[in-house]
């Protein structure tokens, strides 16, 4: 059937302005056939099938000022079709490079309009990106050129969801923020130093989450289940984590760093926090200590196991446990105030200890600040121990006595563990307790204290 429009067409192929009729549609857009040469082609794909009155009215508004988008609407015609034209005619940047700037910030190329550009069908260019089939060396050097020339990328979560895998790995790390002021005594460099060597020896990506999904106030999981990522790592804050049950629940692969007590299904990756805490009570028991507090928090269940370790170490070592040498408050999670707070009611004892076990490294410094503050010494008057190992334990008080966790090797561990897991191995087999190191330094003393 004759189209009335088809007489402002002529065919790319033998320059006939006669005889075009419709054959069809390619994608979104309308195919002709010249019944002169009987060949089909899509008006827009070559510039010249348009009359050049057309082409003039384009030029004329581009002169004018008119952006490419605005002159397709008046003509009628696709906007990439206009700044074809205008760049062939060499208008200014104005008129065609700035409004194409524009397009391409606004809209990302697809693959129908690779498909058009390059005069395929998009089964052809899908074929082409996923190196599927036999295809004539000059269809692909056509394809070639509109993915270049488009800036087209293939989009990897259509590209994942076809496959079933993005080879993308999420990351949950909370308190990212303070590594301003923290980075000494901080441990997530070190687990993203280990999470990004397994995760690129794996040929895996990682998306790195800041936090915000934590909030009550967002939907419960929610970004992580979009289809982004095959699986995720959680790195572990607080007991109660009802987003890593959700996510749980609703089947994504996940790993737990710094916990084991996890949802079904979740794997993990744990310090023996309470054998740390055992070896710290025993090697200060050893050294003729018979006073050891503790200080801390029981907010996460590394914390918790901590606080259980200590516990047992002084059964262990055959010490009562004296419940005034034990201060575990919410407000020592964060509060270098509350650890100062803390050490003045530990001095206020009628018989202050003589050795203090901090939570961790970070507030193992500010006990050290406060007990110095206030004369005392140390190791002479009472030693201070801390736990993790990070990067300034080496200095504080001259040498901090701490527990090393091995973060790096954690955090490969944890991503070797949730791939394993996305390729279905089961929870049971990805969950892993990994032993810690006493490392003896010059705060808890060099020779046993007689007290």
């Amino acid at each position: 059937m004759e189209d009335p429009l088809a007489s402002l067409i002529v065919c790319p192929h033998c320059r006939s302005a006669a005889g075009q009729v419709k054959a069809g549609k390619h994608g979104s857009s309308q195919r002709y056939k010249c019944t002169t040469c009987r060949r089909r082609y899509t008006p827009g794909q070559d510039a010249r099938s348009y009359p050049e009155e057309t082409r003039r009215q384009a030029r004329a508004l581009a002169a004018q000022g008119q952006p490419a988008r605005q002159i397709a609407r008046q003509l009628g015609l696709s906007a990439q079709t206009v700044l074809n034209w205008l760049a062939d005619a060499g208008a200014p940047e104005s008129a065609a490079g700035a409004d194409s700037a524009g397009m391409a910030a606004k809209r990302k190329a697809t693959i129908n309009d690779v498909a058009a550009r390059a005069g395929v069908s998009v089964a052809t260019v899908s074929n082409y990106l996923n190196h599927k089939g036999r295809m004539a060396e000059a269809t692909r050097t056509r394809i070639q050129a509109a993915v270049k020339e488009l800036y087209f990328t293939p989009s990897a979560l259509m590209r994942g969801l076809h496959r079933r895998r993005t080879h993308i790995l999420g990351v949950m790390m909370f308190d990212l923020s303070a590594l301003n002021h923290n980075v000494g005594t901080a441990i997530a460099p070190q687990l993203l130093a280990g999470i990004n060597a397994a995760a690129g020896e794996a040929a895996h990506n990682i998306l790195l989450y800041t936090g915000v999904s934590y909030r009550p106030d967002h939907s419960a999981g929610a970004e992580f289940l979009d289809g982004h990522i095959d699986g995720l790592i959680w790195v572990s804050r607080e007991i109660e984590e009802p987003v890593l049950e959700r996510v749980a629940a609703a089947g994504l692969p996940t790993v737990a760093l710094l916990t084991r007590q996890v949802p079904p299904g979740v794997g993990y990756v744990q310090a023996d926090n309470i054998a740390g805490a055992v070896s710290l009570v025993e090697h200060l028991a050893g050294r003729g200590h018979r006073r050891i507090a503790y200080v801390g928090a029981a907010r996460s269940w590394s914390l918790q196991e901590r606080r259980d370790g200590y516990r047992q170490g002084l059964q262990s070592a055959g010490l009562p446990f004296m419940p005034e040498y034990e201060i575990v408050e919410p407000a020592l999670w964060h509060s270098e105030e509350a650890h100062v707070a803390a050490v003045d009611r530990l001095l206020a004892l009628p018989e202050p200890p003589t050795a203090i076990m901090v939570q961790y490294d970070r507030y193992a410094a500010t006990v050290l600040r406060a007990l110095e503050a206030r004369g005392v010494r140390i190791p002479e008057d009472i030693a201070v121990t801390g736990f993790d190992d990070t990067p300034d334990a080496h200095w504080l008080g001259g040498g901090l006595t701490t527990v090393r966790q091995p973060f790096s090797p954690m955090g490969e561990l944890a991503v070797q563990s949730l791939i394993r897991l996305i390729e279905g191995a089961p929870a049971e087999a990805c969950r892993h307790l990994v032993p810690v190191e006493l490392i003896h330094r010059a705060t808890s003393g060099h020779t046993a204290v007689d007290v």
